[in-house]
């Protein structure tokens, strides 16, 4: 099994988390992790700066600087409740307010 950390992680069927961890199993999210804010290590964790989503996000969503992170991120899930794409990772965003900044990038992980 992978083990994801990231500061954030938004995925469909699963409730927003800060601080967590996704569980991997043959490329498919098997569960998502609350650590209460507070990642500590555990063997083979992999960790990323910024917000794991699921790879739709990358795929369909067109960003504009100043965009809602999250509310953008929900609509797609929504509308379209399918996951098992892969997982992304969005990156130099403002998170303290969840917008979309020049800075922000959206990249695939493998």
């Amino acid at each position: 099994m992978r083990k994801i950390a990231a500061n954030y992680i938004l995925l469909p069927g699963f409730e927003f988390v800060k601080n967590g961890y996704v569980v991997l199993k043959d490329g498919m999210v098997v569960d998502v992790v609350n650590t209460g804010g507070e990642i500590r290590e555990i063997p083979c964790l992999e960790f990323y700066g910024g917000m794991l989503v699921d790879d739709r996000v990358r795929q369909h969503i067109v960003w504009s600087p100043g965009d809602p992170i999250r509310e953008k991120i929900l609509q797609l899930y929504r509308e379209n409740k399918a996951c098992g794409n892969g997982l992304a990772l969005i990156q130099g965003a403002d998170f303290s307010h969840f917008i979309w900044t020049p800075e922000s990038r959206i990249i695939h992980l493998r």
